[in-house]
């Protein structure tokens, strides 16, 4: 298995299509298959981004925030925490 390169942190224009895409894998994984690779395709993400957003897919709901503040630079970090940090708080675990 090579090593996964250091991706650049992402912008804010990239950190909506990922916030996007994660909003809509669960309800419609197959569009979002393709819109991440159409997305890819254009070029929006370089390609050590994409293999980071794909390990993004794979990671429990609880642990996403965190890893989009670690690939976020710091004017898309003021994106995830509007529109993720919320979310972490309204989780519900049974008893």
């Amino acid at each position: 298995m090579k090593p996964l390169a250091n991706p650049q942190p992402l912008t804010p224009s990239q950190i909506r299509h990922v916030l996007e895409l994660l909003d809509m894998r669960l309800l419609a994984p197959q569009e979002t298959a393709a819109t991440f690779n159409r997305l890819s395709q254009a070029g929006t993400f370089s390609e050590a981004q994409q293999e980071a957003i794909e390990l993004l897919f794979a990671l429990d709901e609880d642990e996403i925030g965190d890893a989009l503040m670690d690939f976020a630079d710091d004017e898309a970090r003021d994106i995830v925490r509007d529109n993720v940090v919320h979310e972490a708080r309204m989780s519900f675990v049974g008893a």
